[in-house]
């Protein structure tokens, strides 16, 4: 008996990555697309500047023609979707409706009788389902009452609601979180249980996590965790209209409107038109592609579908602003696209399966240094960071990071290559909600590199791989001075001094 609980520990990473390779592959040339243009995309996204790319996948007529994880990112690895979560959120709904759970037309406050304010508005009496998914709740967005709330279903329905439901967009994951509510009132089961039965498990979606609120509800706008295949996945599920391998595991009719453009989307009209200004249906954004549309979170996390084409593209990375990594599908691999398939490419293709095997995002640059040890004592820091031990030696090298009444994060550094360590805390995070990365199954990893840039100055690079955050570390002997950036965009570093003990 022991021995099979050992064996079955030491398969368990195996089984919760087994998704990975789900879907067909083939190459570009035999599904209709010039390879040379999968190379100039797959180039014009590694080059773009304040960018790391994390994951890209491209499908033609359902098959996988090219994907690249630049190291220390892989396949196998999830990722967090920021906003791109919603439109799980949606088919959630969608397949609600299709089981007679609810209705597109059903008021919102008829869910949440124990959570009525004393006086409801005329127009909180009025909104409907199908405003909270085009966005036109008629709240005002609040972005920080997620971080002061412990109930945000009861301090959301509070609210004033200044417009009439349904006339306005305003982006708000708030409401997203609403129509989470929603599910888990009608099914008994939390958005991520009932999408586990009615969506994941038909399509061998085996690794998922989602966030929860501090009531245990998933956040439904954000805080979804999957791999990279799991998007690719969902964009096919959107381009069948909602058919997974002959089964309709949301119906057709519903699918389709949630991909039409069913409000404006807020964005001001622009000459040429831009992707922000296409348009939004049920937590899917229009692209400016003719019929296409998208997924779409923060830091550039993207599903596009282009029918038109058979077409699915993810990109799944870190930048601020995203619509650059969307003029790398429009511009250099839209061209490419043919109606028949292509003679082979064979060297071309070799090209691009190197290119895809040997992508890494940069290590730090400098010398390995020499073998030592040593204990950082730091000043009080809104970090809340106290020692850090390095130690360079014969065995390895290590970073140990203690924060104040926290557990200690040890880091393996490698030297012109990414080595990895299971993670004891959270990884770094922008969203400062109550109850934030709680409801996760797995934990997470960090891959680490370093290099001394000069006799006196050491770098050491974090990125943590399953989720999109990194953190670079940056010591000076010279000062006796620490300073702390994390790769989020325009995140502000931390100096901090330190005493060598």
């Amino acid at each position: 008996m022991k021995r099979q609980i050992l064996i079955i520990l030491a398969l368990l990473p195996l089984l919760l990555a087994a998704q990975v390779g789900d879907l067909p592959r083939s190459t570009p040339a035999a599904e209709g697309i010039s390879t040379q243009a999968v190379i100039n995309m797959m180039d014009s996204l590694m080059a773009l500047p304040e960018c790391d790319i994390h994951h890209v996948v491209v499908m033609r007529h359902g098959k996988v023609v090219a994907e690249l994880h630049p190291a220390p990112f892989r396949a196998e690895d999830s990722h967090t979707l920021y906003s791109a979560s919603k439109t799980f959120t949606s088919l959630a709904v969608g397949i609600a409706i299709d089981e007679n759970l609810l209705r597109l037309t059903d008021r919102v406050m008829t869910f949440f009788p124990d959570k009525r304010s004393i006086q409801v508005s005329d127009n909180m009496a009025d909104m409907t389902v199908r405003d909270l998914l085009m966005m036109a709740s008629g709240v005002k967005p609040d972005w920080t009452m997620r971080n002061n709330s412990t109930d945000w279903v009861k301090d959301w329905l509070a609210k004033p609601v200044d417009d009439k439901p349904g006339s306005v967009f305003q982006y708000d994951s708030m409401c997203t979180f609403m129509l989470s509510a929603i599910v888990q009132r009608v099914t008994g089961q939390t958005m991520l249980e009932y999408l586990q039965k009615k969506l994941f498990d038909p399509m061998h979606i085996t690794v998922a996590d989602w966030e929860t609120s501090p009531d245990g509800i998933n956040t439904g706008g954000w805080g979804l965790r999957v791999q990279a295949e799991t998007m690719a996945k969902l964009g096919q599920l959107l381009l069948n209209k909602g058919n997974w391998n002959g089964v309709q595991l949301v119906s057709a009719d519903y699918v389709q409107q949630a991909c039409s453009r069913l409000i404006d989307g807020g964005a001001k009209e622009t000459v040429p038109p831009t992707d922000g200004n296409q348009g939004y249906g049920y937590q899917v954004w229009q692209s400016k592609w003719p019929g296409s549309f998208r997924a779409d979170g923060a830091m550039g996390q993207y599903t596009v579908v282009v029918p038109q084409e058979d077409l699915v593209v993810v990109i799944l990375g870190m930048k601020l602003y995203g619509h650059e990594e969307l003029a790398c599908i429009w511009n250099q691999l839209m061209p490419g696209l043919k109606d028949a398939p292509l003679k082979p490419e064979n060297k071309l293709q070799k090209r691009l399966d190197k290119l895809c095997a040997n992508a890494v995002l940069p290590f730090p640059q400098g010398k390995m240094g020499n073998k030592q040890h040593k204990l950082l004592q730091l000043a009080p820091n809104k970090l809340d960071l106290a020692q850090i031990t390095l130690d360079f030696g014969a065995a390895g090298n290590t970073m140990e990071v203690k924060r104040n009444q926290q557990a200690t994060e040890s880091f393996v550094l490698g030297y012109r290559s990414w080595q990895y360590s299971p993670v004891a805390g959270h990884p770094v995070y922008s969203i400062n909600a109550i109850n934030r990365m709680q409801g996760f199954k797995h934990g997470f990893t960090d891959a680490a590199a370093y290099a001394w840039t000069t006799p006196k100055k050491l770098e050491v690079r974090v990125h943590y791989v399953d989720w999109i955050s990194g953190t670079t570390y940056v010591f000076d002997f010279d000062k006796n001075e620490l300073t702390i950036r994390d790769t989020y965009p325009n995140s502000k570093a931390e100096t901090i001094s330190f005493t060598v003990q």
